[in-house]
Formats: C-alpha cells, sequence, structure tokens
C-alpha cells in the first residue's frame, strides 16, 4: 500500500496545537510508503511561512530559514518520498503537465478547490504511473465529503488518519 499524503496531515502533525495533530503524527509515523509532490511542499512553506509565530516559540533561529529548515525535517521524519512527475499531455491549451490536464477532467465531477484538486491529480497521476498509490491521506473536509466519487474515478480511497 502507498499513501499520497496531503499537506493537511503534514502540517496538523507539525503543529502540536492542532487538536488531530496525535492522530496525523501516529499516522505519519507509520511504517508504509508514503508519497507526496511538490505541491506539498509549497503548501508547506506557505502555511509554515504564515503561522510561524505561532507555531515557534523561544527558538534561536532566523525565522526566515525555518520554514526550509521544518519541511525537510518533515520529509525526513516521516519518511516521505517526493515524486516528480515531468510528463506533458496535449490539451485544448496546448501541451500541460500531465496532473493540470487530469484535473480539467476532474473539476467539473469533484467541484473541489484548485490546490485539492491539483493533489488528487497529482495522486491518481502516480497511481497510472506505477507508484502504487492506492491512498490519499487528508483531513481536508471537502476531499472527505467527495471520498466516494474520488475512489469511483481514480481507483484511489480516501482515507482520514
Amino acid at each position: 500500500m502507498v499513501s499520497y499524503i496531503d499537506t493537511s496531515v503534514i502540517v496538523a502533525a507539525i503543529d502540536k496545537g492542532d487538536r488531530r495533530n496525535r492522530d496525523a503524527e501516529k499516522f505519519l509515523l507509520r511504517e508504509k510508503e508514503k508519497i507526496i509532490s511538490p505541491l506539498v511542499i509549497a503548501e508547506v512553506f506557505s502555511v509554515i511561512s504564515r503561522n510561524l509565530e505561532r507555531l515557534v516559540t523561544e527558538l534561536d533561529v532566523d525565522l526566515e530559514d525555518l520554514p526550509t529548515v521544518i519541511a525537510r525535517l518533515s520529509v525526513r521524519r516521516y519518511g516521505l518520498k517526493i515524486i516528480y512527475s515531468f510528463d506533458r499531455d496535449f490539451t485544448i491549451f496546448r501541451e500541460v503537465p500531465v496532473e493540470f490536464k487530469l484535473a480539467f477532467m476532474l473539476a467539473p465531477k469533484l467541484k473541489l478547490r484548485t490546490l485539492d484538486l491539483l493533489h488528487i491529480s497529482n495522486a491518481w497521476n502516480f497511481k497510472m504511473n506505477g507508484h502504487g498509490v492506492d491512498e490519499f491521506a487528508t483531513l481536508d473536509g471537502g476531499i472527505l465529503e467527495r471520498a466516494g466519487k474520488i475512489e469511483e474515478l481514480t481507483g484511489i480511497r480516501v482515507i482520514e488518519p
């Protein structure tokens, strides 16, 4: 089994003040292959950057460097494997990354926010390219509400840690 890990799970594990912190951390520390896309890293940087003062108290480090440090430590601590897809395909908009083409196909059926849709399409693309993705771990309510439809369309089971 391979789990695509949504940003929400990593952020909950990092944020000791999150009510889901223990569950997220326990899930991420399981002995199971876990993969993420560069989109997850970008979101982790964004969330940490916006919440530095709340997440970090009494640390003697340059706060500008902290998002990088936390993101790298999270990837290492939780054994997350970063997968990059450079596949391209043709659409009515010319050549685009495959995950965007998949997002175009899923958008009218799932009606998710853009980044959520891109996470689902990344996971689906990884599954189709032999990375064995069969789970999508998230704490995002919008994705969880559409779990059945996502599994029907992609064959990937959505789970909540």
